[in-house]
């Protein structure tokens, strides 16, 4: 079976930590690390950038130079989740975004623990869902309870980002998620189709003023690549699947009205699911398309795939080249003349990777160009003809050779005969294969346009370049330094288009959205403002401001949301965390970014305070560090008390000035094994009593404290081995908790009322697809949601009985819950942002709680109900009521009878139907 992707790489490379299968993933830049390997010291060449606080907020409050920690060798085998490689090590801008360890992270929860995943998963699951009629019946019956019980709305509310507010966006302006293609329609560049990461396809009719989802009926949202027919505008194709990132795609869709409604068209001849990085059209024949499909899934493991043709409209496909497909080009003159680059050759045997040329519409191929790099260490291979001298080739290349990395863009006057070598100088080669195009003016041939972090433009045929967006600046010793103060648009290219009539107007778009180009590049005017496709991995509630939010996104920061607007502000750049809210003072936020790195932030997100934490606060290196790419971080809603997870728990109980691991070196996961290091990756809090702490880890072991994190007792016994992707405790009893779990041939629900002792499978009913959080209804605990990488699941029964409830909610990943005592319910996604769940509930407020100094307490506030119990710092000291009503309790005791100490206190009221209030502060 040549036509596998291998693994490759050195002893200590992350690449032999990767399965070699995923459902969801092809990410260019992941196989090509697959395929590559790292460098030959096993360190990855792709970092993230440093984070970033708005300029507003940096002229208040300057971000620390990081801590320089120690160096430590690498451990016999490295996390599957992590790349051992550092946020912040080396100068200020010269780390680079980490796309490889965003997908590990991704990937490695859903294939765990096997290198063979069912094929088409999501679309299985998603097809039980919608035809189990029995479940419709029962989400019907569910519904009418829940609105003769709460009078709830029944539908998911868009909320946003549309758009966001960028940190910088004075240079950007608004900004959405990433965008992987944009096609104009050639009969009027006022219709522009946009293929994004994760949120299916989009449509304007008005130049890109603004966008609809238009793909929302097919559970595969990942698109790679949109072609319109030049001979019949209104027929149009979409390649599915995103070689840049973590899905696999479903073969072709096709629409024959311009975009507005879309069919799957390809058969099994295509290969489904794969990922397709190119698609195009023969200019005379709508009928005749061809696909670049760089990967395929097959048997649960991924290969590579290959160029295909088809002849009657996307159904049937031939394919005649085997390896990575990456780019196509249809000459200008002669649309039987195809060239295709080609980052590996499989099949024919004997080929090298490069440019081939075939001159029978795809039959039949040649080689033109061959990569001048190492064997099997071409990264990519794009390549561009202009109309208006056809017989002029580009190719933009990249790969290794004795060791060092180099790109070059060549040129051939004669169509592929002869080649000179351009070089590419001054051009940031960073990250090459995830953010790589190249595209000629289709009026001047020697007019070029270049993806990389930044937009580079020559205009004398590729000699010299010009930065066109200066996200990346380079210095005196020739390094790239993030300078996004300066820049024009969202840095990390993705695509570029020509509008029909005027190849001065450009359309481009990054991990930032969409924007365009009136003068050639000069200057940028953003798209975004109706587009919803933000990447969210987390999500927060202000505790009493229902309107106040809080997410992490995927290199769109962790943003805020104020009032009912859709529109969210990007506060803090990169790849954003979780949150955790001072339940005390609740304008003191702590924003995480990857790995160990925590921040402080003020006044609601208003003032950056400092940064709190680094890889080395919690014993781990600057590069391979036993932590999570995005690791579990959590407060408990009582006290301010942080908790943060590598392979240990840590806790914070000044605001995050220092941190200690309870269990000193106890470590709560599966340890160092065949599957490599295992690291927690969920932590979960009881809040009626703080001292009880669950944790899961990414390779399915469950733990529990009883002490505050002491001491642990292993509760994994009954448990499926999956990802434990969360732990949520019951908030009046700590001994009730859920756990969610990833994965697939295995339940993905359980429940336990004995903290752990024994676990109760409560799937039930629900499809076999990864489930990645859950929450409690606001006013009925029994009713419980959970979010799948399908849409959310809902019981009215704690369990076991499932409805799908994706009303308003396209079948999107969700990725996380929060929920609020006015019984709001948020969901955030991975690929459409956040959606809204309000629920008409009261709960009981305290406006003040005063200790007298003469053993007396008193509680004012309101809806008390007619039994109520108090929880003072998490213990019930309801015996000390001595009288209430509705807006008032007064208690009698010593003061650790009371559960008083000096300094805060927390005071919880629980009325009517088991309502809690937030925790309001009692100070001693």
């Amino acid at each position: 079976m040549r036509d596998v992707i291998k693994l490759s790489g050195g002893s200590g490379s992350v690449v032999n930590r990767l399965r070699a299968a995923c459902w969801v993933a092809c990410s260019a830049l992941v196989v090509f690390l697959w395929v590559l390997g790292t460098g030959p010291d096993g360190v990855a060449a792709h970092q993230k950038r440093r984070p970033r606080p708005s300029p507003a907020l940096k002229q208040k409050a300057k971000i620390p130079e990081p801590q320089r920690q120690s160096a430590r060798s690498p451990r016999k085998k490295a996390p599957p989740v992590l790349l051992p490689a550092d946020i912040y090590e080396g100068e200020e801008g010269e780390s680079e975004d980490d796309p490889n360890g965003r997908s590990e992270w991704f990937i490695f929860q859903r294939t765990y623990p096997y290198d063979s995943l069912p094929a088409d998963g999501r679309r299985l699951a998603w097809e039980r869902a919608l035809t189990d009629k029995a479940e419709r019946a029962r989400a019907r019956k569910g519904k009418e309870q829940l609105q003769a019980r709460l009078a709830a709305t029944d539908n998911w509310r868009q909320i946003g980002p549309s758009p966001t507010q960028s940190a910088f966006m004075s240079n950007w302006g608004q900004t959405s998620g990433r965008i992987n293609t944009v096609a104009v329609s050639p009969a009027s560049g006022q219709v522009v189709l946009i293929g994004s990461s994760t949120g299916g396809i989009w449509r304007s009719t008005n130049g890109g003023a603004s966008f609809i989802p238009v793909s929302d009926n097919h559970v595969d949202l990942a698109v790679g690549s949109i072609a319109f027919s030049k001979s019949s505008p209104s027929v149009v194709y979409a390649g599915m699947g995103d070689t840049r990132s973590v899905y696999i795609g479903s073969g072709v869709l096709k629409s024959i009205d311009a975009g507005r409604t879309w069919t799957r068209v390809s058969n099994s001849s295509l290969p489904s699911p794969g990922a397709i990085a190119d698609i195009e059209i023969d200019p005379s024949n709508p009928n005749k398309v061809y696909v670049a499909q760089f990967s395929r899934l097959s048997d649960g493991r991924l290969f590579a795939s290959g160029f295909y043709y088809s002849t009657d409209g996307g159904i049937n496909w031939t394919r005649t080249l085997q390896g990575l497909a990456r780019d196509i080009q249809i000459s200008p003159n002669n649309p039987q003349t195809i060239f295709v680059g080609m980052a590996r050759i499989d099949q024919p045997e004997g080929m090298s990777a490069g440019l081939y040329k075939s001159t029978d519409s795809g039959a039949t191929w040649s080689p033109v160009y061959t990569t001048p790099f190492d064997s099997r260490m071409t990264r990519d291979v794009r390549v561009s003809v202009s109309s208006s001298s056809p017989q002029k080739v580009y190719v933009y290349t990249g790969g290794f050779r004795g060791g060092n990395f180099e790109i070059r863009v060549e040129v051939s006057t004669n169509n592929g005969n002869s080649w000179t070598n351009l070089a590419a100088p001054g051009v940031d080669a960073s990250q090459f294969g995830y953010n790589t195009y190249l595209h000629s003016d289709p009026s001047d041939s020697n007019k070029l346009y270049l993806g990389s972090r930044d937009i580079y433009k020559s205009t004398n045929g590729g000699e010299s370049w010009t930065n066109l967006t200066s996200n990346f600046l380079r210095n005196a010793q020739d390094l790239f330094i993030y300078n996004p103060e300066v820049s024009k648009t969202h840095p990390d290219q993705q695509s570029l288009t020509f509008a029909p009539s005027n190849s001065n107007v450009l359309f481009v778009s990054n991990d930032g959205g969409i924007s365009k180009s009136n003068d050639g590049g000069n200057t940028y005017q953003s798209l975004n403002s109706s587009l919803t496709l933000s990447q969210f991995v987390s999500i927060t509630m202000h505790p009493t401001e229902a309107n106040m939010t809080y997410g992490g996104t995927q290199d769109n920061g962790n943003q805020r949301r104020f009032g009912n607007s859709n529109t969210w502000e990007e506060y803090f750049s990169g790849d954003g965390g979780r949150t955790v809210i001072n339940p005390f003072d609740p304008t003191v936020l702590f924003p995480s970014f990857v790995r160990g790195s925590v921040f402080r932030f003020l006044q609601n997100g208003d003032f950056f305070d400092k940064q709190v934490s680094f890889n080395s606060t919690f014993g781990e290196p600057v590069t391979g560090a036993r932590i999570a790419f995005y690791p579990p971080f959590t407060g408990n809603g009582v006290d301010p008390t942080l908790y943060f997870g590598s392979y240990r728990l840590f806790t914070s109980t000044d605001l995050g000035e220092t941190w200690s691991a309870p269990a000193d070196d106890t470590d709560l996961t599966k340890g160092v094994n065949s599957q490599g290091a295992d690291v927690l990756s969920a932590i979960g809090v009881a809040r009626s009593n703080t001292r009880v702490i669950y944790t899961g880890s990414v390779q399915g072991r469950a733990m529990v404290s009883l002490d505050g994190g002491v001491s642990w007792t292993d509760i994994t016994p009954g448990l499926p081995d999956r990802s434990i992707t969360s732990i949520t405790v019951d908030p009046d009893d700590e001994s009730s908790a859920f756990a969610t779990f990833s994965g697939y041939g295995a339940p993905h629900v359980f429940r336990t009322s004995d903290a752990g002792a024994t676990w109760t499978n409560i799937t039930g009913n629900l499809p076999d697809v990864p489930v990645n959080a859950l929450v409690f209804h606001p006013i009925a605990p029994n009713t419980i949601y959970i979010g799948t990488d399908i849409g959310i699941f809902r019981s009215t029964a704690g369990g076991g009985v499932w409805s799908l409830f994706n009303s308003g909610l396209p079948p999107v990943v969700v990725s996380a819950f929060a929920s609020h005592p006015t019984g709001v319910i948020q969901a955030a996604t991975y690929g459409r942002g956040v959606f809204e769940l309000t629920v008409n509930v009261t709960r009981p407020t305290i406006n003040s709680a005063i200790f007298n100094g003469a053993k007396k307490v008193t509680i004012s506030g309101a809806r008390f109900g007619n039994d109520p119990r108090v929880l003072i710092n998490g213990a019930d000291v309801s015996s000390r009521i001595t009288s209430f009503s509705d807006s008032s309790i007064k208690m009698k005791g010593k003061i650790s009878a009371l559960g008083l100490r000096p300094g805060d206190n927390s005071v919880i009221v629980i009325g009517a139907d088991g309502l809690a209030s937030t925790a309001f502060a009692l100070r001693l």
